[in-house]
């Protein structure tokens, strides 16, 4: 993957440098580089980005359907179904995708979380 550095954004960004920045927001966790091209960025720059993001999402979602096979997508959409029917509106999913151990947020994120020192001891 492109990597792009804090001093090569420009004013107005490239459609290449839009696409690189969306991809490297993308990782988890974030780079170094990332947070500090982050900071440099516009609030219009940064919508830009994040518009960007949702497109590469969207097109990889659809890359993914578009190479699935009749078979494969009658089995998705069964497995929807039966996920939509039994949905209730009182169900609690807790806090999905988010880290529940040290271990599992410096995983995500590539630092521990506040309050603790570069060891994951408790300050």
């Amino acid at each position: 993957m492109k990597r792009i550095k804090p001093e090569e954004i420009t004013e107005n960004l490239s459609e290449e440098q839009l696409e690189i920045l969306a991809e490297m927001m993308s990782e988890t966790p974030t780079s170094i580089e990332c947070r500090e091209c982050y900071k440099k960025l516009t609030h219009s720059q940064l919508f830009q980005v994040h518009y960007k993001r949702g497109e590469l999402i969207n097109r990889k979602e659809q890359e993914r359907l578009n190479a699935m096979t009749e078979e494969e997508r009658k089995k998705e959409d069964e497995k929807w179904k039966i996920w939509y029917e039994n949905l209730s509106p009182n169900d609690f999913h807790g806090n999905m995708g988010e880290p529940t151990t040290l271990n599992e947020y410096k995983s995500k994120y590539g630092v521990y979380p506040y309050g603790y020192d570069e060891n994951g001891n408790k300050i």
